[in-house]
């Protein structure tokens, strides 16, 4: 679960440091990678002077009820197995290119939460990336042609027609919306 978290922030940019005596095999890697600080060590209060949020992700109970709820001195707090220690929520994410959903049930059922995030990746498969990149191109293409703005506003509501998943159509619409923006 600290992986998981540490992932998440990371792709934020947030700066992480992790306290714990040891590390799980993915948080070991960020901290080879630099890409996380470690304090080998057990958690003690003083450890969150000067933090803007405070993950907890241990199955520890003296280091849960260790933390503070969330008070002026240390604005967030996500617990990631008791999630009313805290005011934040990780939603599951899933990610298809420049497609990024988000799920959460706010820590009532986790397990729903993967649920249906696992029914979103089955009727969003790896391949819908290349139809999200290809609503952006024709997006960019549409934007920039001479079309009136309710005939863009039309032809970017058609894009979303279940026919335009076939790769074939997707090229010949992009030759045609690249003929349209040169003026021919």
């Amino acid at each position: 679960m600290a992986a998981k978290r540490a992932r998440v922030l990371l792709q934020g940019g947030a700066v992480i440091t992790v306290i714990s005596p040891s590390l799980e095999p993915e948080l070991e890697k960020f901290w080879e990678q630099k890409k996380v600080n470690w304090k080998k060590k057990f958690f003690e209060p003083d450890d969150l002077e000067g933090a803007f949020m405070a993950v907890v992700a241990t199955n520890d109970p003296s280091v849960i009820l260790s933390v503070p709820h969330p008070t002026s001195g240390l604005p967030l707090v996500n617990s990631a197995g008791e999630a009313s220690r805290g005011n934040v929520q990780f939603p599951a994410f899933l990610t298809r290119g420049k497609l990024t959903l988000a799920v959460s049930t706010s820590g009532a059922s986790p397990m729903l939460t993967s649920q249906i995030k696992e029914e979103l990746e089955n009727r969003f498969e790896s391949d819908y990336e290349g139809y999200v990149d290809f609503l952006y191109e024709c997006r960019q293409l549409i934007k920039n042609s001479l079309l009136t703005k309710q005939e863009k506003r039309q032809f970017l509501h058609e894009l979303l027609d279940e026919s335009f998943m076939n790769e074939e159509k997707q090229q010949q619409t992009i030759l045609w919306l690249k003929k349209l923006a040169a003026g021919g």
